[in-house]
Formats: C-alpha cells, structure tokens, sequence
C-alpha cells in the first residue's frame, strides 16, 4: 500500500509565510541600514577653508596697489568623528559579530561619499566682488585623511574692488571685512547635497591707528579755562578704535607749553589700548609752577593736534 500523502496543515502552512516574510524584512532591513548609513556619512561632512589673515591682507595690498594678485584659497573635505584612539577591548568586538552574521546576511556596506564642483563668492563689506563656479571631477573623501583641493581667487572688476577696501580701510582704521561663502556638491549613491560654508575675516591692509575723538582741559575749578599755580591742571583725551576685532596699543605723547616760550614746560607719554569698537579716555597730569597761559600738542601714530587748534588754559597766581 502506497505510503498516504502528507497534507501540510494549516499551522505550517502559516509558519512558512511568517519565516519568508521575516527573511524578506531582514534583507530589505539590511538595504535600508546601506542607505541610512551612506546617507549618514553624508550628512556628516563638513568643508572648511584654509587661508590666513595675513594671505589675504597681502593679496588685497597687492590689489589696490594694482599689482596682479591671485589668492590660492585651500579647501578641504572632510568626515569628522573619525578617531584613532585605541583603548582596552572588553566586550565583542562588532566585527567578530558581523562574521557570525555573514553567514545568511551580507554585512552593512557604506558608500564612501564624493565631492565635485564647488560654487563660491566673495564679498568685501558685504558688496558681491567674485562670483564663480569651479568645476572638480568627482572624487571620494577618505575617512582619515582630508580631500584638499587649491581654489584661486581673481577678481574681474578690480577698480570696484580697490574702491570698496579703500573705503573700508578708511572707515575702520586699515580694517576691511572679508567674506567667503559657497557650496560644494557631494554624492553618495542616488543622494546628492550641496555642503555650504562660510567664513570671514578681518585683515589690515594699513598700520591701524586709534583715532583721537576730542581733548581738553580738566581743572579743579571744572571750567576747563582757569586755573591756579600749584593746582593740577590735566590733559584729558579720549580716544576711539574703529576696528571690529582687532585691539590697539600705541604710545600717545602730550607736550605743555607757555605762550611765550620754545621749550615744552611738561613732556607726558602715555601707552593708550582700546578694544575693538570702544573709546578709552586718558589723562595727562600737569600741574603749573607759574601764572600764564598755557596749550599743548599732541603726537602719535595717526593722531596729530597741532598747536594752534590746542584750547587755552589761565593759570593765575
């Protein structure tokens, strides 16, 4: 007697369909897991621009002198978080269990991702002065190293450019702000992103100097006109920084005179500091030996107050 067929009851039949559904969202789990992960080294990445303060003073001295200057900016592609730092192992490592893994399943794959063409513009105190896209081949960025690529910088309308720093050279002292920003374009499978960046900085084209605001008498009597012998009768200043980050020291030297007489009757020097965007007030002690009148000069980088516009101080007996 022939062996009867088995019926595959209702219960297999069931268990069957859940162990193909669960293998089939394994496998799309796993494709999922490729995608995030790539799209994640992607979202990671960041782009930063190399050039110094001093480079780019150098190349806009040049360019307003009217000598031809090209600026190589530096431009690099990077994923941080990378580490290598090597410490104690105390548990399995995630490679040992991703063997174990391949047996059935193919591990998780990242897709390295790639940089190619790179949109910048430049801005001088905030006025568009170079506008440009610079065209690169498709290239991957390595995960412990940088992805370096030179960018040049020349500016087409060059006597717009020198107007604009000289005027901001002028208004802030040798200051002039820069401003570069851009996108560079990254792929990485069918996910395409463009990585904007920015930076800005403020190079001196000129010795900065502080600038003298206003100067006067300060007497006991409050006047700022009068004053007795023996009395201290200062030299009061106040003096500006129109800088937006750059600090400034320089000596300032205040001489008292008789009218009268050739010789200063009084030599003060003082070291004067102002922070960036801030006005400091100094003052220049002196104190008169004999009745008359008196003014005073004052000398230093950028700052000059002759005799004749120095206000007049009445020293009685």
């Amino acid at each position: 007697m022939a062996a009867k067929e088995k019926i595959v009851s209702r219960e297999e039949l069931i268990g069957l369909v859940q162990l193909v559904i669960i293998f089939t969202a394994i496998l799309v789990g796993r494709e999922g897991g490729n995608i995030y992960s790539s799209y994640g080294e992607l979202s990671r990445m960041s782009v930063n621009l190399s050039f110094t303060e001093e480079e780019m003073s150098s190349y806009l001295r040049d360019t307003i002198e009217g000598r031809n200057s090209t600026l190589n900016i530096g431009m690099a592609v990077t994923i941080p978080g990378f580490t290598s730092t090597e410490g104690q192992v105390t548990q399995t490592p995630d490679y040992v269990r991703k063997w174990l893994i391949s047996v059935t399943l193919s591990p998780i794959v990242v897709n390295q991702p790639e940089v190619s063409d790179v949109d910048l513009t430049m801005l001088v105190e905030g006025h568009e002065v170079l506008s440009r896209t610079y065209t690169f081949p498709r290239e991957k960025v390595g995960y412990i190293s940088f992805l370096k690529r030179n960018i040049p910088l020349t500016v087409e309308d060059e006597a717009t450019f020198r107007r604009l720093v000289s005027e901001a050279a002028a208004a802030h002292a040798g200051e002039v702000e820069i401003t570069i920003t851009g996108r560079a374009k990254a792929n990485v499978l069918f996910f395409e992103s463009m990585l904007p960046f920015k930076t800005t900085k403020y190079p001196l084209v000129s010795l900065p100097n502080l600038t003298l605001d206003k100067s006067g008498w300060e007497t006991m009597d409050g006047s700022g006109k009068t004053a007795k012998v023996e009395e201290i009768a200062s030299v009061g200043i106040s003096l500006s920084n129109p800088t937006r980050v750059h600090s400034l020291t320089q000596n300032v030297t205040c001489r008292v005179y008789m009218e009268g007489g050739a010789e200063p009757v009084a030599t003060v020097t003082k070291t004067t500091t102002a922070a960036a965007g801030t006005v400091s007030t100094y003052v220049f002690n002196f104190t008169p030996v004999d009745p008359g009148v008196y003014y005073y000069t004052l000398e230093s980088t950028g700052i000059s107050l002759a005799a004749e516009a120095s206000p007049r101080l009445v020293v009685s007996p």
